[in-house]
C-alpha cells in the first residue's frame, strides 16, 4: 500500500462495510483509522466525558458513543454483530508485584471487560495496543497470561512492537500492537514503508534494493508541519523530567518527533538545542491559514472531511514564506495532532490541555488506516466471511440508513 493513499469514506458503497467496536476509545484513533480504510463504527464507549463529546462529534455515525466506566457498560441490544473490536485497556496493572500473577491486579479488571466483550460478541478480529514494555515485564510472562486469556475464547493472537516512523507518521511513538483472529488464519502485517535517513543510505551504499524500494526516510517534524502558519526553528526539544539528565533535541528537518505526552508543554520548538531546564514560550498568534505544500504528507493532511462532517471550512492558501522562529515556544494543538497524524478536518473538544490529552493518548491514524486494510483484505475473502460471519439485518439496516449520511 502506498502510504499516501487516500482514505476510503466508503459509507456510501453498496458493499459491505466492516464494523467495529472501539473499547477505550479515546477521542477516536483507532477508530479514524478504521474509517480511513474503508469501516464504520457501531459503538464505542470510554469514562472520560471530554474524550466521549470529542468522539461522538468526528464520528456522528456511530450508533452508540458511551460515556461510562466499562464495567457498567452494556451494548444496545441492536448491535449483535461486528467484524472487529478494537480499543486500548490502560495498563497500570500490568506488573508482577508481590509475585502475584498480573491478572490478580484489581486494577486489570479493566482488561478483563476487554476480554469479557471480546467473548461475548466473538468477532472475527480483535486489534488491542498498549505500551510496549507489556512483552517484556516479568521476562515474557505478562504477554504470555495474555496469550492466554485469548486462546480460552477462540482467539489466536500475534503481538508486535511497530515504531509509527515506520510507517510515515513524524512521530517515533512505539507500541505493542495485539492482532488476533478466531479464523484460524497467520496474520501478514503490513510492510513497513519508512526508515531513517541513516538506514535508507546504507541500503543504497550496500546496493539493498529491497529496502530502497520499500523504505523512504521518516518524515521529519519539518515535512508535517511547515506548511502551517506559526514560525519555524530548528529543533524539537523534549524538556527534562525526573527521569533525564537533560532535555533531549532533534533536528527538525531530518528527524520525526519524540513519542507525544498528554502534556503538550514537555515538547517546544527551538531556535537552537536546548542545554538545561526550560519553559517552552507561548505559541504565537496568528491567523490559521496555509502555505503551499511541499510534500504528499501535508497533502494527506489537508484530505477532504468525510461526508458525516458538516460545515467544514477549508483555510485559505497563501504563497508566503517560512518565518524564523526567535527562541522557543510550544506547538500548538493543530500541530500536536499533525505529528500524530490526524487530518485538519478533525477537531478535539475542551481547552488545550484537554486537546493534547486526547492527542498524547490515541493511536496515530494513519499506521490504524495501513493495519485495517490489511485486516479487511481477510475480510472481503467470500469463503472466510461466509464461514465467520453471519450479517444480521440490523447490521444492513444500519448501514443503509447512513449510506445517506
Amino acid at each position: 500500500m502506498h502510504p499516501t493513499t487516500s482514505p476510503n469514506y466508503s459509507i456510501n458503497s453498496k458493499k459491505y462495510a466492516p464494523t467495529c467496536i472501539d473499547l477505550f476509545c479515546g477521542a477516536g484513533g483507532l477508530t479514524l483509522g478504521f474509517c480511513q480504510a474503508g469501516g464504520i463504527p457501531v459503538a464505542a464507549v470510554d469514562c472520560d466525558h471530554q474524550f466521549i463529546t470529542t468522539y461522538r462529534q468526528m464520528f456522528p455515525i456511530c450508533q452508540e458513543a458511551s460515556c461510562n466506566d466499562i464495567e457498567k457498560w452494556h451494548p444496545s441490544s441492536a448491535i449483535d454483530q461486528v467484524d472487529v473490536i478494537i480499543g486500548g485497556p490502560p495498563c497500570q496493572g500490568f506488573s508482577l508485584a508481590r509475585g502475584l500473577r498480573f491478572v490478580d491486579d484489581p486494577r486489570n479488571q479493566l482488561y478483563k471487560h476487554f476480554i469479557r466483550l471480546v467473548d461475548h460478541f466473538q468477532p472475527p478480529w480483535i486489534v488491542m495496543e498498549n505500551v510496549q514494555g507489556i512483552t517484556n515485564i516479568g521476562g515474557g510472562v505478562v504477554l504470555q497470561q495474555i496469550y492466554e486469556d485469548f486462546r480460552k475464547i477462540g482467539y489466536e493472537l500475534d503481538c508486535k512492537v511497530i515504531n509509527m516512523a515506520d510507517y510515515g507518521v513524524p512521530q517515533s511513538r512505539k507500541r505493542a500492537i495485539f492482532v488476533g483472529n478466531r479464523l484460524g488464519i497467520s496474520f501478514k502485517w503490513p510492510d513497513a514503508n519508512h526508515a531513517s535517513s541513516k538506514k535508507v543510505l546504507s541500503s543504497k551504499r550496500t546496493n539493498q534494493l529491497s529496502l530502497i524500494e520499500l523504505n523512504k526516510p521518516y518524515i521529519s517534524v519539518f515535512d508535517a508541519l511547515s506548511d502551517l502558519p506559526w514560525p519555524m526553528g530548528n529543533y524539537f526539544s523534549h524538556r527534562a523530567n525526573s527521569q533525564m539528565r537533560g532535555p533531549r533535541n532533534r533536528n527538525i528537518y531530518t528527524d520525526p518527533a519524540f513519542t507525544l505526552r498528554i502534556r503538550g508543554d514537555e515538547f517546544a520548538i527551538c531556535e537552537f538545542p536546548a542545554d538545561g531546564a526550560f519553559s517552552p514560550g507561548p505559541v504565537p498568534e496568528v491567523e490559521f491559514c496555509y502555505r503551499l505544500t511541499s510534500n504528499p504528507f501535508q497533502e494527506l493532511m489537508r484530505e477532504a472531511p468525510p461526508q458525516w462532517i458538516q460545515n467544514f471550512k477549508k483555510a485559505p492558501v497563501v504563497n508566503r514564506p517560512i518565518e524564523k522562529l526567535i527562541g522557543t515556544r510550544r506547538l500548538s494543538v493543530r500541530e500536536q495532532a499533525r505529528l500524530q497524524s490526524f487530518p485538519d478536518w478533525f477537531e478535539f473538544s475542551g481547552n488545550p490541555y484537554a486537546q493534547g490529552k486526547q492527542i498524547g493518548n490515541a493511536v496515530p491514524p494513519f499506521f490504524a488506516k495501513q493495519l485495517f486494510s490489511a485486516i479487511f483484505a481477510h475480510l472481503n475473502k467470500p469463503k472466510e466471511r461466509q464461514s465467520f460471519i453471519r450479517k444480521s439485518s440490523k447490521t444492513v439496516l444500519y448501514q443503509q440508513s447512513v449510506s445517506s449520511v
